[in-house]
């Protein structure tokens, strides 16, 4: 369901972060369509690849999940980088492989945006459609506040279809802070269910060569597939994630990240290993 290299230029330089945060568009396990991180528009033609692995322990009788991704991305101008995911992932005794594509434009000095859609072959609990929208603005004399908003539209294979408005705001401190709030207001059919959503993270690092984030994801959820004909509705849950982002070369690098989540049914340990190059 990310870099940055200066905290005094936070235009494209700030989307790689957003991205690694695994905030308000696509952050989210349960989604399964966390969006690619943009990266730093710099030469033409330069970009990322990444691969990996993950692990969860879920308790209870569900079974562990395994997950394998690669996900990429170009920029083919300075003002417009795309990136690809696929990823296949063994959930609830089930698997099934997810493909999503992302999109992020620079209008000018202050305003951005990142549109993304998907979809995925087999898997109950992957989306038969996923899209999401943001729209970011640029604000305070350094341009060092970025606000956000923007939506998903999720269509399960069974049962659900969830509708949610995004909001986030960012800060940019002098290096090597950056604190994010984000909320997802979400209306999940059949039934109108309102669920709501709460994200604070926290980043301490510098480009090139580290980032570590503790983030937190706390609130309601109206649907959640455990099965084909398992369903869990209306409940509270609350994730926390720790990740390490280490260059140990200008290219190359890892990607570690440890999540804790629970609700009322079940808790999952999970951990993620990824090794990137940028080019």
């Amino acid at each position: 369901m990310a870099k940055l290299s200066d905290t005094r230029t936070h235009g494209a330089h700030a989307l790689p972060l957003l991205g690694m945060l695994a905030l308000l568009a696509a952050t989210d396990v349960r989604a399964q369509a966390e969006a690619t991180a943009p990266r730093t528009f710099a030469p033409l033609l330069t970009g990322f690849i990444e691969g990996g692995l993950g692990h969860a322990n879920l308790t209870g009788d569900n079974a562990s999940w395994n997950d394998q991704y690669l996900r990429g991305g170009v920029n083919f101008t300075p003002k417009d980088f795309v990136t690809g995911e696929i990823s296949h992932q063994s959930h609830f005794g089930d698997q099934g492989t997810f493909f999503g594509l992302g999109y992020t434009r620079t209008f000018d000095e202050n305003w951005y945006g990142f549109l993304s859609a998907g979809t995925s072959a087999g898997g109950f609990f992957l989306p038969e459609v996923r899209v999401d929208g943001l729209l970011f603005r640029k604000l305070l004399e350094k341009k060092n506040l970025v606000v956000s908003a923007g939506f998903t539209y999720y269509r399960a294979k069974e049962i659900y279809t969830d509708k949610t408005l995004l909001l986030g705001l960012t800060y940019y401190f002098d290096a090597p802070w950056i604190v994010q709030l984000g909320a997802r207001l979400n209306r999940s059919d059949p039934g109108n269910i309102r669920s709501n959503r709460g994200i604070v993270a926290v980043t301490y690092g510098r480009d090139k060569d580290q980032f570590i984030t503790l983030k937190y994801d706390g609130g309601s959820e109206a649907y959640q597939l455990t099965g084909e004909q398992a369903l869990l509705s209306d409940f509270n849950s609350h994730e926390v994630s720790v990740t390490w982002r280490k260059w140990f070369t200008k290219r190359y690098g890892i990607n570690l990240r440890a999540i804790y989540y629970d609700n009322p049914s079940y808790t999952r340990k999970q951990a993620e290993v990824g090794v990137f190059a940028e080019f």
